[in-house]
């Protein structure tokens, strides 16, 4: 019965032994995964950072080329009239499509412009009116 009782100490010394190392070794699989966490993470929010980046500059040169091209929408705050007025000009030096520039089209408006072609192509093909001294 020594022996057995010896036996059953052992084991149950051993059994302890592969619980604390088996133990260990999760502890470190959690480390593990939570530095993996932590770097996928990073990762992301650098990502997103590069992504926000991107974004800021590519709305910043769309708003640049609207800019040049005359083009940029009217805010909800500004009044429909400056629409009116570019959609509907009031005629000037008898030219029905004609500015106070002195041009026949409306900067940056390619729908009055696409008006206006019909305009200019009549202007200038109509003969000249004899004038009478």
């Amino acid at each position: 019965m020594a022996h057995l009782s010896q036996k059953l100490a052992e084991m149950h010394r051993k059994l302890a032994e592969n619980t604390q190392e088996e133990q260990a070794l999760i502890r470190a699989l959690d480390a593990a995964l939570n530095h993996v966490d932590e770097k996928l993470l990073a990762e992301i929010r650098e990502v997103t950072a590069h992504h926000e980046a991107r974004r800021t500059m590519i709305m910043t040169e769309l708003q640049q080329l609207a800019g040049r091209l005359c083009a940029i929408p009217l805010t909800a705050s500004e009044p429909l009239t400056a629409i009116e007025a570019d959609v509907h000009p009031k005629p000037l030096n008898g030219h029905t499509n004609g500015y106070a520039n002195g041009t026949t089209h409306a900067p940056g408006n390619w729908r009055i412009a696409a008006q206006n072609i019909q305009d200019d192509l009549d202007f200038y093909s109509d003969p000249p009116q004899a004038s009478s001294h």
